[in-house]
């Protein structure tokens, strides 16, 4: 079986694990049920997961890793102009809030780690170190924003926002097709932040 086949079956299994999972949550959920939806065997699936606990991990990794595969530079290495770059972060966080499904077992595995501990936790803490670190060094390119504590705080802030935003579609307090509070979610960051450099840190440094 080759590299995309072996992609293709994993994906397989993912998906179908988020459709078991958001019917059944952890707890209940089987390995076999997970086979059984994707078609495959429990051994194929042990085959790219150890134990349910890492499916369950990975299920709503690619939702987490929201800002992971954004680049501060375009194909031929050149640096993109700030405008491309607010663009590619809005997309990013729009399609990371259309997932819904995802953000709903992100809010469930945050909470089991949290009440279990173990391996996950520090996994979690490390994936969410490297999130925040990326989000800020894509702050650096895109407003300028060279001090380093306010990089982090600011990359915290956006990231504690969207995962607030995931508790309450989770509660339906907000609901998927409300485009405009996604639009206004995304031009608040963008037109805010270089509000507040401009009163908080520019002005410290003249």
């Amino acid at each position: 079986m080759n590299y995309n086949q072996q992609n293709k079956k994993k994906q397989r299994i993912l998906d179908a694990a988020i459709s078991v999972f958001i019917e059944k949550g952890f707890e209940e959920a089987s390995m076999r049920e997970i086979a059984s939806a994707a078609g495959l065997t429990t051994g194929a699936i042990y085959h790219h997961f150890k134990n349910k606990d890492e499916l369950f991990y990975h299920a709503v990794k690619e939702a987490m890793y929201f800002a992971q595969k954004l680049s501060e530079r375009d194909e031929s290495s050149n640096l993109k102009s700030t405008e491309n770059m607010l663009n590619e972060i809005s997309g990013k966080v729009r399609e990371r809030m259309s997932k819904v499904d995802e953000q709903r077992l992100l809010v469930l595995l945050i909470g089991y780690v949290i009440s279990k501990g173990g391996t996950l936790n520090e996994v979690l803490r490390k994936d969410y170190t490297e999130i925040i670190k990326k989000v800020s060094d894509m702050y650096f390119y895109a407003f300028g924003i060279e001090n380093t504590e306010y990089k982090k705080i600011l990359a915290s802030i956006l990231v504690a926002a969207l995962d607030g935003v995931a508790i309450q579609y989770s509660l339906g307090i907000l609901k998927q097709e409300d485009q405009k509070f996604k639009d206004t979610f995304v031009k608040f960051f963008a037109q805010s932040i270089p509000t507040f450099l401009k009163k908080n840190i520019l002005s410290s440094d003249s």
